[in-house]
């Protein structure tokens, strides 16, 4: 069930993303959610709240960038990282529209 003090809805979103504080992005992994206002990558490279991040998303031909911030974070031994929660909360500072239509489309189903 999703937080009522959340702005807007998550939707289940998996997909690859390139990520990190530089231009382009140097790490890469899963989104597991998407919300007009951010994502939830799942990783074990995780930066500090605060932290601004780049981000790119390729998603059936199409590239879609994004920047952020990272809201919380979130790191967990090697040997328990498919048994626990991992990752970090971003909120976005700037995301592409195509990325937002995406969202959009997906909650409606």
């Amino acid at each position: 069930m999703d937080n009522p003090a959340r702005v807007s809805k998550r939707v289940a979103f998996r997909n690859v993303v390139k990520y990190g504080t530089q231009k382009p992005p140097e790490f890469v992994s899963f989104i597991t959610d998407l919300s007009d206002t951010g994502v939830c990558i799942k990783t074990n490279k995780v930066f500090t709240p605060g932290t601004r991040l780049y981000m790119v998303i390729e998603l059936g031909g199409s590239v879609f960038n994004a920047e952020g911030t990272v809201v919380w974070a979130k790191k967990a031994p090697p040997g328990l990282v498919r048994h626990v929660k991992t990752g970090m909360g971003i909120r976005f500072t700037h995301a592409d529209e195509g990325l937002l239509r995406l969202y959009h489309e997906k909650k409606e189903v």
